[in-house]
């Protein structure tokens, strides 16, 4: 089952789910409030690709390089929630 990041508008704390991608939690496991929203997170590609006669530490080196780019777009794109966090 996937891992969802919620945020309470009541206390004001984040905390973890782990649930089916249809279902929804209803209530803040810290302090029992059904004020409670879902906090978008950056989804993770894999990505599978061989070596073709280059060394392993250019592949490692090629894929931080194309994860910090990615990262990059991802900060340019992303939306601040209504109550500001």
């Amino acid at each position: 089952m996937p891992k969802y990041a919620y945020k309470c508008s009541d206390c004001l704390e984040h905390f973890e789910v782990f649930h089916g991608m249809s279902e929804e939690h209803e209530s803040c496991d810290l302090c029992s409030s059904d004020n409670i929203h879902r906090v978008p997170q950056m989804v993770y590609f894999k990505q599978e690709r061989t070596s073709k006669d280059g060394k392993v530490g250019d592949d490692v080196k090629r894929a931080i390089e194309e994860n910090k780019a990615i990262l990059k777009e991802e900060r340019k794109k992303r939306v601040e929630l209504p109550d500001g966090n």
